[in-house]
């Protein structure tokens, strides 16, 4: 939109989006949550003995679920809003103002579950639901196909392949998300900044959050990949050596107790890393959203210096 000047000239009322310097937020990222490591741990460890036996009790029903794959979805959308999201939350409450606000925690212990930590869950689970939602929607889409005639069962099988619904939750998650997330950050501070608001300010930004983001939560994915191996490791009882049978027929006696302590421990080892590593690998994304929300949506002027 333009409006004419006293000469004549055209002046523009909307000045060009601004663009993302990607890299140096990135690397922004990565060396403020390292300079911050302290702070994580004053604002963290509270929380993870608090989530450690929550964890375990909810990951234990686990090793009796016939399919584990509908089990991660159910517990990751039923779990979310009473359990994983305000633990997370609370923690991103925290380190948001600490980036923004440069509000340092002195208290030797962080609990913090008031208003501004609730609505930061409320809009983190319709987002989760954003995103988790097209796999749900592609399990139901599969229960169409029974009964349907070839054709029609081989469109809702491809429209419903793991693959699509995986594709769909990524994009989602990387180039729709993040540009909605810019309200996380505000409700943190006690902003006003609505979706649309959001969606606006970002525009011609898409795939520049979508690239920092991927880059800030690859730790977090490369970690998740190499989880189930690092657990097939640990639980492989690789140290007996078959070859002393009457060793071997005592422990083979005792495999009931055996098959208990073993998924206590690693019930427990599971609680303890996710407590641990979910906070710890998920900070770089949070330290990159607040310097996003920093860049696009507060005044050159306003904006604090940038080594929190």
């Amino acid at each position: 939109m333009t409006s004419p000047d006293p000469i004549g000239l055209p002046a523009i009322a909307a000045s060009l989006p601004a663009k993302l310097p990607v890299w140096q937020m990135v690397r922004a990222s990565y060396a403020i949550a390292a300079r911050n490591l302290g702070q994580l741990v004053r604002i963290c460890w509270l929380w993870v003995l608090i989530m450690v036996p929550v964890y375990a009790a909810l990951d234990w029903p686990e090793e009796t679920w016939p399919a584990q794959a509908t089990y991660h979805w159910i517990r990751a959308i039923a779990a979310a809003l009473p359990v994983d999201l305000p633990f997370l939350a609370s923690i991103a409450v925290a380190w948001h103002r600490l980036i923004l606000r440069q509000e340092r925690v002195t208290q030797p212990a962080y609990l913090r579950l008031d208003g501004v930590v609730w609505r930061y869950v409320l809009y983190s689970f319709a987002f989760l639901l954003l995103e988790r939602g097209t796999a749900i929607c592609a399990l139901l889409v599969q229960n169409l196909a029974i009964g349907a005639d070839f054709f029609a069962r081989l469109l809702i099988e491809l429209l419903a392949a793991p693959a699509a619904a995986a594709g769909a939750a990524m994009a989602i998650g990387l180039l729709i998300l993040p540009r909605l997330s810019l309200v996380l950050p505000a409700v943190a501070v006690g902003e006003r900044l609505s979706l649309r608001h959001a969606w606006r300010i970002t525009r011609g930004n898409t795939l520049r959050l979508g690239v920092a983001t991927a880059l800030c939560m690859l730790p977090a994915v490369t970690l998740a990949m190499l989880v189930p191996l690092l657990m097939l490791l640990v639980s492989a009882p690789w140290w007996l050596d078959f070859s002393w049978p009457q060793i071997v027929a005592l422990i083979w006696a005792w495999m009931p107790v055996w098959d208990l302590a073993i998924q206590l421990s690693r019930s427990l080892a599971y609680a303890l890393f996710t407590a641990i590593v979910s906070p710890v690998l998920t900070i770089f994304g949070i330290t990159l959203l607040s310097l996003t929300y920093r860049f696009f949506a507060v005044p050159s002027e306003a904006r604090p210096s940038a080594s929190a």
